[in-house]
This record gives structure tokens, sequence and C-alpha cells, in this order.
């Protein structure tokens, strides 16, 4: 066994490109920031089948709830570009659904916040 691809704490080390098979968040038409919740659904029969790999099928169990990105790229212990990906690799294949939080913010919102902040 090559001894640079074994760590005795960190186990074997796999580069996030070998993961992604070279792939980066942006190719992905979904745009999943750190707030989306993700969640495992029942694919639908019209979807192409993905292969998963073995990261594909960890998100799947961590996802029985939602569970933001940034909750699952700790739990998997991988980068976030790399949850990125695989997660739109499941949205493709209808194995997930996301929900990503509004970011337009309206006028009446930002008042009631700035005379909240103000009676403090």
């Amino acid at each position: 066994m090559d001894e640079a691809w074994y760590d005795d704490e960190a186990g074997p080390m796999v580069r996030p490109y070998t993961i992604t098979r070279g792939r980066t968040p942006g190719q992905h038409k979904h745009r999943l920031d750190t707030a989306t919740q993700v969640v495992t659904v029942e694919p639908r029969p019209e979807t192409p089948r993905l292969e998963p790999t073995p990261e594909h099928r960890a998100i799947l169990e961590a996802c029985q709830r939602p569970v933001s990105l940034a909750e699952l790229a700790v739990a998997l212990g991988q980068p976030m570009g790399v949850v990125r990906v695989l997660c739109g690799d499941l949205l493709d294949h209808g194995a997930v659904f996301v929900r990503t939080p509004r970011t337009e913010v309206s006028r009446e919102i930002l008042e009631q916040v700035y005379r909240g902040l103000c009676k403090l």
C-alpha cells in the first residue's frame, strides 16, 4: 500500500474532485446555498435512475428529515462544494426535494427589524 494515501488518524484520503468526478457546483442548473433544506423523497418512476455512490447513499440516509446543506456537509465531513454537487445529482434524479429560503426581504420586514432594534 502506498503510504502517501493513508493516514492512521484520518484513514484513507480521497480528494474531493474524485468524489464529484471533477464536477463543480456551478455545473448544475440548481442554485443550492448553505441554508437550502434537503429531504429524501421517493423517486418518481419517470426520472432517470442514478447509480448511487457511497456518498449519495450517505446523503439519502442523513436526509430522512429536512437538513440544511451546511449541516449535511458537517455530518458527512465533506466540503460544501462536494455536497452541492452530490445533492444536485440527487435532485436531478428525483431522489431529494430541496427548499431554498427566500432571499428577498420586503421593506416592511426591514422596518420592523429597525423598530425592534431601536427599542433595545
